[in-house]
């Protein structure tokens, strides 16, 4: 990685590990750039503002948690329901991570900073669905298609992340999910363009690796 990446980098961790516990209105770039050990003039050599570090933060956060998550999935499964499967799960076991963060982006009402972070994460939600699903069997507008889809898998993130939160018997709440997501595995599978016949090909994974 190399000195201007890492700089950013340590802005965006130093960001949400302040939102962990403190409300994203309440923390200021003085706080930021001292966790960092950064300046506020370098602060503001990469980012116009705070929300601009908060726009680049989400994505990068969920690009790299998830694609860490994803990449070992795909070194260790052939099977392309069960990749679906996992990875499904491994999205409601990132937004559990980061409930706090995600909770503490809103504040007296105002949502628009929470929004930001959703965004980022349908962004890369609807470019995942739109390479997935096969349009010319189903001639359906995919841009309708994921926001349906991204808001029935967002609540159900955020609920299962609350229920995890205050259950006492966080074991079932968890065995409960993973029927859900492999019953969304079944779901996604029944309308995806992948060719089955190529599940045992060695360029395989490369194919689900850039979908």
């Amino acid at each position: 990685m190399n000195n201007i990446n890492k700089t950013k980098k340590e802005f965006e961790k130093s960001l949400f590990i302040l939102l962990e516990n403190k409300n994203y209105h309440d923390i200021t770039i003085n706080e930021i750039c001292a966790l960092a050990n950064k300046t506020k003039m370098t602060f503001y050599h990469y980012f116009k503002d705070k929300e601009s570090l908060l726009a680049t933060a989400s994505i990068n956060l969920i690009n790299s948690e998830y694609n860490e998550e994803y990449e070992k999935i795909i070194r260790k499964e052939t099977n392309l329901e069960e990749i679906e499967y996992l990875s499904t799960l491994a999205t409601y076991e990132l937004v559990a991570k980061h409930y706090n963060q995600i909770r503490n982006l809103s504040y007296k009402g105002d949502t628009f900073y929470l929004e930001i972070f959703k965004n980022a994460l349908f962004d890369n939600y609807s470019k995942y669905l739109s390479n997935l699903i096969d349009n010319s069997v189903y001639d359906i507008p995919i841009d309708y298609v994921s926001i349906i889809l991204f808001e029935g898998l967002y609540g159900s993130c955020l609920y299962y992340a609350e229920q995890l939160k205050i259950s006492k018997n966080k074991k079932k709440i968890k065995e409960k999910n993973k029927l859900l997501c492999r019953f969304l595995a079944k779901v996604i599978m029944s309308i995806t363009k992948i060719d089955y016949s190529n599940i045992n090909n060695s360029d395989s994974n490369k194919t689900i690796k850039d979908k």
